[in-house]
């Protein structure tokens, strides 16, 4: 699946289910508590990976232990991440190719040379 087919995905689900407010709506200045109470939410999933990583390092478990924890943690951030962007009418696919010429550029001096250049 794409990207764009798992934010379609996404939004089919957010409109079926109700509550206090509407979890499929376009995010603008008239409800931006939308956006706070998303980014509380991604934050909230993202330091639910950290604790099973804490845990994982201070020995409590091995990381195959809990590998599915993190697994299902990880695909909550991913749904928050996917909300944001159709929220907020980003298209997440073009932002990260966007982004990754940058990042290229930036970390370019940080790139193993091929060793067949170097003589190694």
């Amino acid at each position: 699946m794409t990207i764009q087919e798992l934010i379609e995905l996404q939004k089919e689900f957010d409109g079926k289910h109700k509550g206090n407010f509407k979890w499929n709506v376009k995010i603008t200045d008239s409800n931006i508590e939308m956006l706070e109470f998303l980014m509380v939410s991604l934050t909230g999933e993202v330091g639910e990976v950290a604790n099973i990583v804490k845990k994982i390092v201070r020995g409590d478990f091995k990381l195959e232990e809990k590998k599915s924890d993190i697994e299902e943690e990880l695909a909550d951030v991913f749904i928050y991440l996917l909300k944001l962007s159709y929220q907020l009418n980003i298209d997440l696919e073009s932002t990260y190719v966007k982004k990754m010429g940058k990042n290229r550029e930036r970390f370019l001096k940080y790139e193993e040379q091929d060793t067949k250049e170097s003589g190694s």
